[in-house]
């Protein structure tokens, strides 16, 4: 049986569920430790190497999936253009890694961000274009609240100040998420009941890896063997 009611628009249900996990995020030792400057430089050091060398890059190719399997042009064009800016970022991410003592990473990802990655990349290819949608939604809608985060006089003040300055989401970037979630109302809209499921479950997924995140920058180094 089909739904024949009104349907509340799906950001508002994605903000129920993302709100307990963002706040988690805010607190975190490693995001707090990043605007107080207490995070020990080892610590963001293996966190900016394996976002810049592993995470980005498959978000960006995520995207450009995404944009490929996009069935109208207006979501296929965001998508695309959302990956142009994510490549177009990595020059300017990697650069930035000596200033906190990294490099680019010569071994494999570690656990937790070839789990991400692989996350990302698959929900194009496994998911229903819905599905997809969800997936790729928490790492552009946290990075811009926890950017947020970062904005204040703390964070400008203290030894990541530099690195800081080129992780948060610049000029227009709001206006980006905005046009995401308004893309992620259409299509949850118009979904068959299984794919609206899906959003919302790959969604809570996502969001879920981005605490890992979190957890995963202040856990001990791990060992490549």
């Amino acid at each position: 049986m089909g739904h024949t009611g009104p349907r509340v628009p799906a950001r508002r249900t994605l903000r129920r569920r993302a709100d307990p996990v963002l706040a988690r995020i805010r607190s975190h030792p490693f995001w707090r430790g990043l605007r107080d400057g207490t995070l020990p430089p080892a610590e963001l050091a293996r966190f900016a190497a394996q976002d810049a060398t592993f995470l980005v890059p498959a978000y960006a190719r995520a995207l450009a999936r995404g944009a490929a399997a996009a069935p109208g042009d207006g979501h296929g064009e965001l998508l695309s253009s959302a990956a142009a800016a994510t490549f177009g970022s990595l020059p300017r991410l990697r650069a930035e890694l000596p200033g906190v003592g990294a490099g680019p990473v010569a071994g494999p990802a570690d656990p937790v961000v070839r789990a991400y990655a692989s996350f990302l990349l698959a929900a194009p290819v496994t998911a229903s274009f819905p599905g997809m949608v969800g997936a790729l939604l928490p790492m552009s809608w946290f990075h811009l609240e926890v950017s947020r985060e970062l904005a204040g006089p703390a964070a400008g003040g203290t030894r990541y100040a530099r690195w800081v300055a080129q992780f948060r989401a610049h000029d227009g970037f709001a206006d980006y998420l905005e046009a995401l979630l308004t893309m992620a109302d259409a299509v949850a809209a118009g979904a068959t009941g299984a794919q609206r499921r899906e959003f919302f479950e790959l969604f809570s997924t996502a969001a879920d890896f981005e605490l890992l995140l979190a957890d995963y920058a202040c856990s001990p180094l791990p060992q490549h063997h």
